[in-house]
Formats: C-alpha cells, sequence, structure tokens
C-alpha cells in the first residue's frame, strides 16, 4: 500500500531540503559563491513553512508576529548605528536588502527563531517565569553558536574581530522582552515545526562550527 505524505511532512521535507544542501554547499569553499547569497531565500523559506504548519493567521497572531519583528529589526537597528547595545559590528551582503545599514531579513530571523523556540519550550511547561526565561536562555545559546559561523561567512563583523560580551547580554534581554510580549498573547504553537526548526537550526550552525 503506497502511503500518502501528508501537506504538513512536505512543507518539513522541503525545508529539510534547503538546510541539508545549504549546509553541504557551505561546507565546501568552491560552491559558497552559489549558496551563500541565497540566505535571504533561505530565511523567508522557513518562516514561510513556519505559518504553512502552525496555520494561525488570526489578527492576534499576526500582530504579535508584527511586534516581535519590529522589536528584532529595531534592536538591531539600534545597535549597528550606535555600538551601544550588541557592541560595534556591521552587516555584510548576504542578507539582503538593508534598512538603516541592517538587513530586514534579520528582524524575519529573529521572527522565526522566538516563536520557534518558545513552540519548543511551551511543550514541555506552561509556566509564565519558564515560558520567558528558558526561551530566551535558549535563544542566547543559539546566537553563541551562529556568532563565529557568521563572522566566518561575512554575515556580520565585529570590531577587531572581537565578539564582545555585551552581545549575548543584549540577547538575552532582548529575547527576554520579546518572549514576556509572546506570553501577554499566549499563542498554541505548533510543536512540530516548532522542533525542525530549532533541531535544524542548531545541527546547520553546530557542523558549520566544526568545518569551517
Amino acid at each position: 500500500m503506497i502511503k500518502i505524505i501528508s501537506l504538513e511532512n512536505r512543507w518539513i521535507g522541503l525545508l529539510l531540503l534547503f538546510y541539508f544542501f545549504g549546509l553541504l554547499g557551505i561546507s565546501f569553499v568552491q560552491y559558497r559563491g552559489f549558496f551563500l547569497p541565497l540566505t535571504p531565500f533561505n530565511l523567508l523559506i522557513t518562516l514561510v513553512v513556519f505559518y504553512k504548519i502552525n496555520q494561525d493567521y488570526s489578527n492576534k497572531f499576526l500582530i504579535l508576529s508584527f511586534l516581535i519583528f519590529l522589536v528584532g529589526f529595531s534592536v538591531e537597528a539600534i545597535g549597528v548605528a550606535t555600538g551601544v547595545l550588541f557592541g560595534s559590528y556591521a552587516y555584510g551582503n548576504y542578507f539582503g536588502i538593508k534598512i538603516f545599514e541592517t538587513p530586514i531579513m534579520i528582524g524575519v530571523n529573529w521572527l522565526f527563531l522566538a516563536l520557534s523556540i518558545y513552540g519548543v519550550v511551551q511543550y514541555f511547561t506552561k509556566k509564565a517565569l519558564w515560558l520567558i526565561l528558558l526561551p530566551s536562555l535558549l535563544m542566547t545559546f543559539l546566537d553563541f553558536l551562529i556568532e563565529p559561523v557568521a563572522m566566518k561567512l561575512d554575515f556580520w563583523n565585529w570590531e577587531n574581530e572581537i565578539i564582545p560580551l555585551q552581545n549575548y547580554l543584549m540577547w538575552f534581554i532582548t529575547s527576554i522582552f520579546i518572549h514576556g510580549l509572546i506570553y501577554f498573547f499566549r499563542p498554541k504553537i505548533n510543536t512540530k515545526i516548532s522542533f525542525v526548526i530549532i533541531g535544524t537550526q542548531v545541527i546547520f550552525f553546530g557542523v558549520l562550527n566544526l568545518v569551517l
């Protein structure tokens, strides 16, 4: 008997293929010139797949999504302009269109990471403290994985090529604010796609930390 693959699993399969070939392509220096410019498309695909599977297009959830995007993008734009929040850094050109020297897609990155990590933690607990604190710690850990890879691939660069401690502190503070906002809205986020997205992020950047 032929088993029909559900639409949900097809979307997940598509996402996993993008990350697999992206990881493969970036791991080999001769192919990076082709794969790295596709970074904005990969971020957008991740967001689209999240919303396709999460299936919440209510005004409440869309307002929450816009607020997360706005907070994420705003702190990055202020950070780039002033060097006060995260430290002195500048974005390269692989994230696509910029406003105030800050890629629009960095707001998208904050959006799907925050919602997905919240969805993972939500699976284990419904307590307010843990739904705000644990996702924020996980977001900071993920940034710890991303930072060395981002510098090597010229996603962004730090002054004197040193990642300051205040960067991680600001990631944690921003994440606390964002996850407090998410808890205020109390969305029910799809667990399956949350685990898939966070799992792929950890594997993707974990492997690149080893091979680059």
